[in-house]
């Protein structure tokens, strides 16, 4: 898999393609202190996991729309949290098919086009493309893709439609920072790439070359976001390990976070870094039975200014289900007064979520549940 840089250029550059990130791109700008920020600035970024288009959630998807294809109410419920966030970044592990189809599941996903614009509609600025599903279209599979975020106005890193695309550092603005983002995904699905560039890879030398490109380029803040783990476990591996920790210790990396085990895993804080070791799910229907599949995390970081330096502050994270029927994203505990599968279901999913995050002492460190009003 390719070593790449990820795909977008500064966005000061005055030749910025469509995929490239503008002001625009994320929520935040400079402005007044926050009253609760501990330096002289604070922004906030949210992490979620894998979108996994099964065919169950497109078929829901037209039965919300009455025979078009609607995704937004499947991800209603992940909004206000996107809403407290500056920047917002999801991981699309599927490709695109084209309008109309023809659509296929598992083992070869080729999704609806249709859940791109509900990505943006929910509050997404930017996904990551790096995953075992990048390649389950081919070439053409990546492109429509990337062409299709561009259309939404999303920024993307991970996979590329050039060799000079995936040579320039992303970097998206947020307030006075500038945040790169750097992926990479453990296989291909057995597929095989036709050019070393065209999905970035998880080798320890290639992700620490290309955070520091970034920095070289403008980076404040670079980010890693690794597409590994073992699937439906509640641990990482001894490769994630190995490799998480050695790139929080190599002082490249600001924050460093994983999705693929479609479970949830703890967070640590290693060496003043924190790393996620995998977030879960963000909306998957999965035909293998285990209820570690139906749960996951979106993790809101924190990172904070004080004259010109940039450094991690707080980690909140708040847990979710998916609800059956309807299918929908759902809070935990749920923020409305109905349970997303029956109350005590939920409660066991949270008390899971919740061992399963603090069992590397991350609550120790300073981790907490995020919870909006009312729940």
């Amino acid at each position: 898999m390719g070593s790449s840089a990820a795909s977008a250029a500064p966005s000061q550059d005055s030749s910025r393609t469509p995929s490239e990130p503008t002001e625009s791109a994320s929520k935040a700008s400079a402005g007044p202190k926050d009253a609760q920020c501990p330096g002289d600035e604070c922004i906030e970024v949210a992490v979620a996991g894998d979108i996994l288009l099964h065919p169950a959630l497109w078929d829901q998807a037209e039965a919300d729309g009455a025979g078009s294809l609607d995704f937004d109410p499947l991800l209603a419920g992940i909004a206000p949290y996107l809403d407290q966030s500056d920047l917002a970044l999801c991981n699309l592990e599927t490709p695109v098919a084209p309008k109309g189809g023809p659509y296929a599941g598992y083992p070869m996903f080729n999704v609806p086009p249709q859940i791109i614009e509900a990505l943006e509609k929910a509050g997404y600025d930017g996904c990551t493309t790096a995953s075992n599903h990048s390649m389950d279209g081919g070439v053409p599979g990546v492109k429509r893709t990337l062409d299709a975020l561009d259309g939404a106005g999303m920024f993307h890193t991970g996979s590329y439609r050039s060799a000079v695309e995936a040579e320039k550092p992303l970097l998206a603005p947020v307030g006075s920072a500038k945040i790169a983002i750097i992926a990479g995904t453990y296989s291909l699905n057995g597929m095989k790439e036709d050019a070393p560039w065209r999905v970035d890879d998880l080798e320890k030398s290639s992700l620490l070359a290309r955070a520091k490109a970034a920095r070289a380029a403008g980076a404040d803040i670079v980010m890693a976001a690794i597409h590994d783990g073992a699937e439906y476990t509640s641990s990482p591996t001894a490769a994630q390990l190995k490799l998480y920790r050695a790139l929080a210790e190599s002082g490249e990396f600001d924050f460093i976070y994983s999705h693929h085990t479609h479970s949830v895993l703890p967070v640590e804080k290693h060496e003043g870094t924190w790393i996620v070791y995998g977030l879960g799910n963000s909306v998957a229907k999965h035909a293998t039975k285990t209820v570690l599949n139906t749960e996951g995390l979106t993790v809101k970081m924190q990172f904070v200014r004080t004259g010109e330096t940039w450094e991690p502050g707080n980690l909140v994270w708040a847990a979710h289900t998916i609800k059956a029927a309807p299918l929908r994203w759902c809070a935990l505990p749920s923020a409305s007064n109905q349970p997303c599968t029956t109350g005590s279901k939920d409660a066991a999913s949270l008390q899971r979520t919740t061992e399963t995050v603090n069992s590397m002492n991350a609550k120790e460190n300073g981790a907490k549940m995020w919870t909006l009003p009312g729940q």
